[in-house]
């Protein structure tokens, strides 16, 4: 029954009416770059009805393609042409609707990294040092418990609680990854989890942009990352799209109703591959491994939606 229940409640959050949520709740992703080869860019922006707003702005080299409007009022898809001419800088997204006081989302294009050798990728001569942040090593014992945040465990007696490891601690131990010979380290994903229980492996995320603060900042994400190739270390960044946590404010509220794949009553991947390479097997077993939720906990998002994608 519970699981049923949990269904329901992803298929028709949608609908759910949110008091609480500010009139312009965030715009993602938060910021872009000059000179990427696609000019262009999509923005998604949540807010309590914005949909019923227009959208303006004015900066040179950038351009509203069209603005979307789904199922869902509290969201609007904002379709951006970034041209060759557009320079590093900050302009103001602005949302008016007649009566209202206007909306303002300052908006920063960063200028674009092009050294040659940032991205060097991974060979058969390299050795990787694969590690769960959670369980590796507690640089700072004051970001343990966050108050805010729905898990509050902490316990290494447990395989299910937290265990406080964190960014800090990786730093302080690369000398040590390094003597053991690795050329490149591997997380698990680092991004906010905050969901009741046991997920302090990583992979139920409630915001692919923000790095879980048990672990650190973003800030202290990138000097981890600056330190680790100082010390001539690659990192490879583990990022899931598969799914997310069922408390992911994109779960919540959703922006339609094929955000993430239906079922008439729960049903769990089957966790089997095997269909996928086989040009003989049945559609439902495919069906069962893609659009399967991988635990009832992490909703299975639906890559054949556009707007997903």
């Amino acid at each position: 029954m519970k699981r049923k229940l949990l269904l329901i409640i992803c298929c028709f959050s949608f609908l759910a009416a949110q008091a609480q949520l500010p009139k312009l709740d965030r715009v993602v992703p938060m910021f872009w770059w000059t000179q990427m080869v696609n000019p262009e860019l999509q923005l998604l922006v949540h807010g309590d009805h914005i949909a019923d707003y227009k959208v303006n702005l004015k900066y040179e080299g950038v351009t509203v393609q069209s603005v979307d409007h789904v199922e869902n009022s509290n969201y609007l898809f904002i379709n951006l042409i970034i041209d060759s001419t557009a320079r590093p800088g900050s302009f103001d997204i602005v949302f008016s609707k007649k009566g209202e006081k206007n909306l303002q989302y300052q908006y920063e294009l960063k200028q674009r990294n092009n050294s040659s050798n940032r991205n060097q990728g991974v060979t058969s001569s390299d050795l990787i040092y694969l590690l769960m942040p959670d369980r590796f090593a507690n640089g700072d014992t004051a970001n343990d418990r966050i108050p805010s945040m729905l898990d509050q465990t902490l316990s290494r007696d447990s395989m299910y609680y937290r265990h406080g490891g964190d960014l800090k601690g990786i730093m302080q131990h690369l000398d040590y990854i390094k003597t053991l010979g690795a050329t490149a380290i591997w997380c698990n994903p680092m991004v906010e989890n905050d969901m009741p229980k046991a997920s302090y492996h990583g992979y139920a995320a409630t915001d692919l942009y923000k790095i879980d603060p048990r672990f650190g900042t973003n800030a202290l994400y990138k000097k981890m990352v600056d330190k680790c190739h100082s010390m001539g270390l690659k990192v490879i960044k583990d990022v899931v799209h598969n799914h997310v946590g069922t408390k992911s404010w994109l779960i919540q509220d959703m922006p339609m109703k094929s955000w993430v794949h239906q079922w008439p009553e729960y049903t769990n991947s089957s966790y089997r591959d095997q269909p996928m390479m086989d040009p003989h097997a049945s559609k439902i077993d495919k069906k069962l491994q893609v659009d399967g939720w991988f635990v009832p906990t992490m909703a299975d998002l639906n890559e054949k939606n556009p707007y997903v994608a």
